[in-house]
């Protein structure tokens, strides 16, 4: 069985990385770019010395500060708007998923105008294309370390018509640059660094057992994701403990874009749910959300992968000695709440969910790209029974 693995973003990475943009962007052609970013991380002061350096690289430089969570099609659609008018040469984007995600969404909306849900695939049957006509170059700065999407394929919009969360996935909006300098995610409160964080842990361990990940395994894409799970286990509650730890800090930001190359074997239940419980109950938080049903998920997914969650299972400290896969697999749902509870991951119930809309998660989970490709899928009664218990904490 051949299995292809591509990563063309060029990625540098280390503390003070991001003064090098400049030069970067200048010598990609660019005049003129759209650097886009939300409030927070303009109130942060990240901003100005990003914009500083474009400047003195001579590269004029529009903003766009309207960025907000999981991006709806009506940030994306007014961005477009602006970027149709002044025609940039190029996108920075500084910030989280959501300003980086809004950045592929838009160069992608002004490229191909009216093609975004045709790459959505939740939407279109599955289906991962190029767009017809050529995206601009993008050069991202992640401030927090966990979604991965500086150098992902992929970008999540909201459609609030539809109360979905859509995946526009192409190779496309494989950004050009990624600058993952530790320093900008320095000033992030600990319930963001635990939050973003889990999300990385999340991709990491559903990585290992996505539909994909099953039918074409491959020890590279579990090399990395079993590295991100290490370093995310060993400094996440360091980073949340001391935001300034550049050592903790670094090690998180490797991990969430190597989670992301090791869930190139596509994601699981975490996530499936996860987005569906955000879509019906507008839950911004994503990370949480997907952390809080991985635990079921991995006991639910041990007797497809055994190696596999033997090598977690020593991660997470599991003494498995006389233990079957299946109990493997429920040592590890418990060692992960533990994980958890050291990290001050809330219940579903103190994030917001209502049990009354159990059934319309179900019916989105059960429409969801990764539910469709599982090789194992839960049923309604199962579903129901982890949100209970991840409800009650």
């Amino acid at each position: 069985m051949e299995y292809t693995f591509e990563v063309p973003t060029r990625i540098t990475v280390g503390e003070g990385c991001s003064g090098h943009l400049g030069s970067s962007v200048a010598s990609a052609g660019a005049k003129r770019v759209m650097c886009i970013f939300d409030r927070g991380v303009e109130a942060a002061g990240i901003i100005d010395p990003i914009i500083s350096g474009l400047e003195a690289s001579s590269i004029e430089v529009i903003r766009y500060n309207g960025v907000l969570p999981d991006p709806p099609m009506e940030v994306i659609d007014e961005c477009s708007s602006l970027a149709l008018d002044v025609n940039p040469d190029a996108f920075v984007a500084v910030g989280g998923g959501s300003s980086i995600d809004t950045a592929k969404a838009v160069n992608a909306n002004v490229s191909n105008p009216g093609t975004l849900k045709d790459h959505a695939i939740n939407l279109n049957g599955l289906k991962v294309l190029p767009f017809e006509n050529p995206l601009k170059p993008m050069f991202m700065l992640p401030t927090t370390a966990g979604t991965g999407s500086e150098i992902s394929p992929s970008a999540i919009v909201t459609d609030k018509e539809m109360k979905l969360k859509v995946s526009v996935m192409s190779p496309d909006l494989v950004p050009t640059m990624a600058f993952i300098d530790p320093a900008l995610t320095t000033g992030l409160p600990p319930h963001i660094t635990a939050s973003t964080g889990l999300d990385a842990f999340s991709h990491a361990v559903e990585g290992l057992m996505g539909g994909l990940a099953i039918f074409t395994p491959s020890p590279m894409r579990d090399s990395f994701a079993l590295t991100a799970i290490e370093l995310v286990l060993r400094s996440l509650i360091p980073a949340m403990n001391d935001g300034k730890n550049m050592k903790a800090r670094t090690d998180m930001s490797y991990a969430a874009f190597m989670s992301i190359l090791g869930a190139h074997g596509g994601l699981s239940m975490g996530h499936t749910i996860g987005h569906a419980i955000g879509e019906v109950c507008g839950i911004h938080n994503h990370g949480f959300l997907c952390a809080s049903i991985l635990p079921f998920n991995v006991e639910y997914m041990a007797e497809f992968i055994p190696v596999q969650l033997s090598k977690l299972a020593s991660l997470l400290k599991i003494d498995t000695a006389g233990k079957s896969v299946a109990e493997t697999g429920t040592a590890a749902k418990q060692a992960i709440k533990d994980f958890y509870r050291e990290c001050g991951v809330p219940s579903l119930r103190e994030m917001g969910m209502s049990l009354s809309d159990t059934k319309e998660i179900i019916r989105h989970t059960t429409s969801g790209t990764w539910y469709l490709l599982a090789p194992k899928k839960p049923s309604e009664d199962e579903i129901t029974g982890w949100l209970e218990e991840a409800y009650a904490g």
